[in-house]
């Protein structure tokens, strides 16, 4: 009979084991998408392609909004060093659903809204966005630049980079 009790036993345990072995689905959240506010082409070495209000060659940065609906960048940092997250704090200008927006990097913001305190190195560098509270928003590390040559995603937003004929303001090609 306590032989009985023990495989009785014995099989309860090893039931009840394997029931507690079986993996759970964790619970479903609604978890936040990435923001699609991407660096999409940039040109750090500008001689003549496109010049500023003021007629100047200046570094550019074109930035692409993919979401569907406006962004505010207001609430966002354009920056050259990733330890200084929050170098550029970008104006309170709205990016319309797949469009872009050109900022001029040189130093002079006396020039306008969307002139960053900061240049791009043709030698190469990091450029990055960043939130508020100093969440990555999108970044990247380049090398060495050409000169009237822009780099940017392809197709507009990808993970794709390539060096192209410069289209600020417009579909990449």
């Amino acid at each position: 009979m306590r032989f009985k009790i023990q495989l009785v036993f014995v099989l309860i345990m090893t039931i009840f084991i394997h029931s507690c072995d079986k993996p759970t689905e964790p619970p479903k959240y609604n978890q936040p998408q990435k923001l699609k506010l991407y660096i999409n082409e940039f040109m750090a070495s500008n001689k003549t392609t496109i010049a500023d209000e003021k007629g100047q060659y200046d570094d550019w940065v074109e930035l692409y909004n993919g979401e569907d609906t406006t962004i505010n960048l207001n609430q966002f940092y354009l920056t050259d060093d990733f330890l200084k997250k929050n170098k550029w704090r970008m104006p309170s200008i709205s990016i319309q659903p797949k469009r872009w927006i050109l900022v001029w990097c040189d130093e002079d913001s006396s020039q306008g809204l969307l002139h960053a305190n900061f240049k791009l190195s043709a030698a190469g560098e990091q450029l990055g966005i960043f939130s508020e509270d100093g969440k990555v928003i999108d970044t990247i590390t380049y090398g060495p630049q050409k000169t009237d040559t822009s780099y940017g995603r392809f197709p507009d937003g990808a993970e794709f980079w390539k060096f192209m004929i410069p289209t600020p303001n417009n579909t990449n090609k």
